[in-house]
């Protein structure tokens, strides 16, 4: 009887360590956003890398209008809710075409 009960209590504690652990080290979510966005940020990849945006500096926003969708990037410590570029890194910004995907606009954000 005393071995079942210290082998039911060895199986809890191995159990609640466990347990445990798997809670300590859940993964960090960086982004989550409806994967139809996608395609928006790939269509404005060239324009970032043509002004060799350095991408890990940024924030991106992607805003749905009726014609088109613009992204958005943002300097990482830019000012939330402050109007223009207000962070170490330039803003900017590829507006684009819902019909053809085509880039309608780029530009850096003042």
């Amino acid at each position: 009887m005393k071995r079942l009960a210290f082998a039911i209590m060895v199986v809890a504690l191995i159990w609640a360590v466990g347990t445990s652990m798997v809670q300590s080290h859940r993964p960090r979510v960086m982004a989550e956003f409806p994967g139809a966005s996608l395609k928006w940020v790939h269509a404005a990849e060239p324009e970032f890398q043509r002004e060799k945006l350095d991408l890990d500096k940024y924030t991106v926003s992607v805003f749905e209008e009726d014609n088109s969708v613009s992204i958005s990037l943002s300097s990482l410590n830019s000012v939330p809710g402050a109007r223009g570029s207000t962070g170490t890194s330039p803003g900017y910004e590829v507006e684009i075409s819902k019909k053809d995907l085509r880039v309608l606009r780029a530009h850096y954000v003042r």
